[in-house]
């Protein structure tokens, strides 16, 4: 029993109404009564959409979906743990007026645009346009768990001007210099939205403004931000309304991100309620200004992620009139209790780009750019253990150099 009609098919595709596995048979499958829990249905029966997700669902070795007819799928409704809804079925699955729920998807192609837009509101779904969301396609599929996908970096000040900002930016716009898809993700709402850091406050592109209440599994992010550089960036909104993401608006634009790009780089308030949204990343890097009193309150931060159960780095920078003073990486991991993943050197150029709105990774000297770089590469090579808690002694860990 196959998924796709006789008409459309030149060799037999899936059976016993999933999309996987070949057969002989030429009609449709007869739909399935029961649907495990966690497992993905499809309703929709055009063709070229059944290959692509076919495809994806190989390629992954990914479970197949199982194939329902409309009028069997309010049934399977609240027990699937995905839906898919291929386009040409939206008009069915939308009268039978089913409740809201989170993992419903429409499938379909760029040409299909109209009809996407159209259907998405009335079935509470998220878009997946194939072939440019395949990612997201494969995430749905259980291809990707929840959660997973590109690493996430939180950045956190580690006292008042250390920077963290900037370094966050400049992290981003490595990944970039070096071939990767970055995105910087702004979850600091009293900073003024790090687009204006970046010079991409006039850029078009969704705000958290725009995307403040978002529920469940998003589509593609691609295309949808302001980006310069090969850097695309989600800056909190400077509208009237001043919405700000609720923690599942937060969940539902990270899980997107992760699928979307290689790096997600969160810039975090350690302020209530923001600070909680570290726990969100795969690393915490804590920026230390140079001095004993950065160096302190750096040590105040690293104490608090410990208490909350994540193991941060740190990052500690050079003073402007005493370059070497402070910042030697066995005194500051001594002085802090946590490791130090590397030292960026002062840049008089940087204070003046973000008056200016100049990106720092292309104003910043040679020098900064590249501890950028090794900063990045060094927090490639550690274990992402945000949210284990695993390293001890000092601020609840070792003191690693």
């Amino acid at each position: 029993m196959d998924v796709l009609p006789r008409h459309a098919r030149s060799e037999a595709l899936p059976t016993e109404s999933s999309i996987g596995g070949l057969g002989g048979s030429r009609r449709l499958p007869t739909p399935s009564r029961s649907v495990p829990r966690s497992t993905t249905v499809l309703v929709g029966t055009r063709t070229d959409l059944l290959r692509a997700v076919e495809s994806v669902t190989t390629a992954l070795g990914a479970t197949a979906p199982i194939l329902l007819e409309p009028p069997l799928l309010p049934a399977r409704w609240a027990a699937a743990g995905t839906v898919l809804v291929l386009v040409d079925a939206a008009p069915a699955v939308a009268e039978l007026g089913l409740p809201r729920r989170d993992g419903v998807h429409l499938l379909g192609e760029e040409t299909d645009a109209a009809d996407l837009c159209r259907w998405s509101a009335p079935l509470g779904a998220s878009l997946v346009v194939v072939p440019r969301d395949t990612a997201v396609l494969g995430r749905a599929l259980g291809g990707t768990p929840p959660g997973e996908g590109a690493r996430t970096l939180a950045v956190v000040s580690g006292g008042g001007g250390a920077g963290a900002s900037t370094t966050a930016a400049g992290l981003a716009g490595a990944a970039a210099l070096a071939g990767r898809h970055p995105v910087l993700v702004d979850l600091d709402p009293w900073a003024g939205g790090i687009d204006l850091l970046v010079g991409l406050e006039r850029s078009p592109g969704w705000r958290w403004d725009d995307l403040a209440r978002a529920r469940g599994a998003l589509g593609s992010l691609a295309g949808r931000l302001p980006g310069g550089d090969g850097v695309d960036v989600l800056a909190m909104g400077r509208s009237a309304e001043g919405l700000l993401p609720d923690d599942a608006a937060v969940e539902s634009v990270l899980g997107a991100a992760r699928v979307t790009y290689d790096l997600v780089v969160l810039d975090v308030a350690l302020s209530p309620p923001w600070g909680r949204h570290l726990a969100r990343a795969g690393s915490v890097l804590v920026v230390a200004g140079p001095g004993v009193r950065h160096l302190a309150s750096a040590r105040q931060v690293a104490m608090h992620c410990a208490a909350e159960g994540m193991d941060p780095w740190i990052a500690a920078r050079r003073s402007d009139h005493e370059p070497g003073r402070g910042t030697d990486p066995a005194v500051v991991a001594e002085t802090v209790g946590v490791p130090v993943a590397g030292v960026l050197p002062h840049d008089p150029r940087l204070p003046v780009a973000a008056e200016r709105g100049d990106p720092p990774w292309r104003v910043a000297r040679r020098s900064w750019v590249t501890a950028c770089a090794g900063l990045l590469t060094s927090l490639d090579a550690m274990p992402a253990t945000a949210g284990t808690g695993t390293r001890q002694g000092g601020a609840g860990r070792d003191r690693r150099r």
